[in-house]
């Protein structure tokens, strides 16, 4: 039995945490209404400052996918027991936010699409991997059964071909389909990525963390030298872009040969299965667009290093409310016995699959 790494939980809330920060940074208004302040005041700097620090955050997370997932035995399960928690929140915050939020109600699309979250893209992020789930058995066949130098090779296109070359030459995003990293290709990408780095781990580079201050410095130029995000100055501040490819992967290497301590694996084990649950709170579309769209944007008007210490906690205060619902939702789940119904219906699925299979 594989020992479990707790640098990669930790990794997992830290992450989180990042994206939560990222949203109350955009979402949230702090960097539109810094921008109406003037790029390159103080406010507008430190705010893109923190955004690009935490904009590899998702990248993580499918890293981590791969670096997991390479060793790990292949469970439908997992994928229904997910969309059972994206079902719920997608349907509970709807109700939720139409009782809490005068004036808010529920057209027949709105109905439509909180019961089909996967098909609407209610989560961009659930959507591409409900996708690329269904492909980790081929994908972890790649990995394993490739020799390391051919493999390496084939890690080094995917990254020259969708880091580079999307980011420096092929700039009409849909051309790959990758869509600014916001598709079920770039999450493909990033899980071989992170299974490579499992297998044979990362020789690139030994400094993780000063890669990862070099590309925060490199991102953060470029959006000054091109003028801001409203000339191109994004051009190192997305997705595939290689500072950011590269600070996920600094992160991912560093957490994953941490050494934690007894007290706090018992705080990460707490914190790092209710992540996920995090993630569809906050950024569940109504909740997102009625509770978190511009609820920060006053704090642009705030001095600097005032501004940048009342953003981190309220971005602290979102995630332990968020990690409190889901923890609560984790109880009411274990009570129902919805782990047990999620595998009469995997197994039901995979039955029919199988069978289908059979007939080809």
């Amino acid at each position: 039995m594989t020992k479990r790494n707790y640098g990669i939980d930790l990794l997992r809330i830290v992450s989180m945490f990042m994206i939560v920060l990222n949203h109350s940074l955009l979402m949230g208004g702090v960097i539109g209404q810094a921008t109406k302040i003037g790029v390159g005041s103080m406010n507008y700097n430190l705010s893109w400052i923190l955004d690009i620090i935490c904009y590899g955050a998702v990248n993580c997370y499918a890293l981590i996918s791969g670096y997991v997932g390479v060793k790990a035995k292949f469970r439908p399960v997992n994928l229904i027991r997910l969309w059972l928690q994206v079902l719920f929140y997608s349907v509970i915050l709807n109700i939720a936010v139409v009782i809490v939020v005068p004036g808010v109600g529920l057209s027949k699309s709105d109905i439509v699409q909180m019961f089909l979250p996967v098909s609407y893209q209610r989560y961009w992020y659930f959507s591409a991997y409900f996708v690329m789930f269904l492909f980790i058995p081929i994908l972890n066949y790649i990995l394993n059964n490739l020799n390391k130098a051919t493999l390496q090779k084939f890690i080094l296109m995917l990254i020259v071909i969708f880091s580079f070359a999307e980011t420096f030459i092929f700039r009409i995003k849909a051309f790959m389909s990758l869509e600014s990293g916001y598709s079920v290709l770039w999450l493909t990408v990033l899980y071989l990525i992170g299974g490579y780095i499992n297998l044979y781990g990362w020789r690139l580079w030994q400094r993780n963390l000063l890669v990862f201050s070099v590309s925060v410095i490199l991102s953060f130029a470029v959006l000054l030298l091109l003028g801001g995000e409203d000339n191109h100055g994004r051009l190192l501040i997305n997705y595939p872009a290689p500072t950011i490819l590269f600070m996920a992967i600094a992160l991912l290497n560093y957490f994953k040969d941490l050494q934690l301590t007894t007290n706090k694996i018992k705080l990460v084990k707490f914190f790092a299965p209710l992540t996920f649950g995090v993630y569809l709170i906050h950024i569940q579309p109504m909740v997102a667009k009625y509770l978190l769209q511009g609820s920060f944007s006053f704090l642009a008007f705030e001095s600097p290093w005032k501004m940048v210490v009342l953003v981190v906690i309220a971005s602290v205060a979102i995630y332990l409310v968020c990690s409190i619902i889901e923890w609560l939702r984790l109880l009411l789940f274990n009570m129902l016995h919805l782990d047990g119904s999620a595998k009469k219906i995997s197994d039901v699925l995979v039955r029919l699959c199988q069978s289908g299979a059979m007939k080809l």
